[in-house]
């Protein structure tokens, strides 16, 4: 089925008005073999993550934790009985020691990578995947994770991670505690968030809407934007969704999301074509 995208988008970002936003989809796009191995690998899910953290805890079966609570509430959980989120993020940092061949290899990234009119980019992974491709791929890069990264490198691409990221483990955003403290909107990345998305729409890409994080950021940016109404955009977010049904076009109209559907099994192939289709 022939890919709609909306003509809006395509002119506001040639404008250079699109801000996309990565989710664990981009990165669990990614598959590869680590030497002399013969199984493929790909990026965990936040499913895997809570599963190890689970595993670490003792529990052999992680529905017998979530019987008991969310996946989120499982996180917290594990920060009071470990400590710390130290096991856990070391467990992440060794799953994502993704190979340059892989990433280079990779439709999707060599996609986010060609949205060369896109200059910020966030993101809620915590991984360096995105920053690595946009490297790989011939663009300068500076990372913000706080307030001290804000500012400077006027000719570099910025990515901004949302929730923290490996080399900055305290403002990693993992269990319920940390996403009620984000829903106060007062983090400098949030006030950085609201200037960027001045007269600029967000693209949400690798994100379904059973994840976690959608929910948040939804209610987030409706939040941010609600005393921002004289934007000439016409629209503040799209998102990809695959084989989406009235179920998703109802709730997400209803945050005030315009959905790019695609159809097919291949998520993958689907969401590159979609970045693909924009540049083109």
């Amino acid at each position: 089925m022939k890919l709609t995208v909306p003509s809006e988008l395509k002119r506001l970002y040639r404008q250079g008005r699109v801000v996309p936003f990565v989710g664990a989809g981009a990165s669990m796009s990614l598959q590869w073999r680590q030497p002399g191995g013969t199984d493929l690998i790909q990026g965990p899910s936040w499913s895997e993550m809570v599963n190890e953290a689970c595993r670490q805890m003792g529990y052999t079966d992680p529905e017998l934790l979530r019987y008991r609570g969310t996946d989120l509430q499982i996180l917290e959980f594990f920060e009071q009985k470990m400590g710390d989120f130290a096991p856990l993020i070391n467990w992440m940092v060794r799953r994502f020691d993704v190979p340059q061949e892989a990433i280079l290899a990779s439709r999707v990234h060599k996609a986010l990578a060609g949205l060369e009119k896109s200059k910020t980019f966030y993101t809620t992974n915590y991984d360096e995947l995105l920053e690595r491709c946009l490297i790989l791929h011939g663009r300068s890069v500076r990372v913000v994770a706080r307030e001290r990264d804000m500012g400077g490198g006027e000719n570099s691409t910025e990515v901004v991670k949302f929730h923290g990221d490996f080399n900055n483990p305290r403002l990693m955003v993992f269990s319920e505690a940390h996403y009620y403290r984000r829903l106060r909107f007062d983090d400098p990345l949030d006030f950085k968030l609201r200037s960027d998305l001045l007269n600029r729409v967000t693209l949400f890409v690798g994100y379904s809407f059973r994840d976690l994080n959608v929910g948040v950021l939804l209610d987030h940016l409706n939040e941010l934007l609600k005393l921002l109404p004289d934007s000439d955009t016409g629209k503040r977010a799209y998102i990809v969704v695959n084989n989406p049904s009235d179920f998703e076009y109802t709730l997400f109209k209803k945050r005030n999301m315009e959905i790019i559907p695609t159809y097919g099994d291949d998520r993958t192939e689907t969401l590159a074509e979609v970045l693909e289709e924009i540049v083109s």
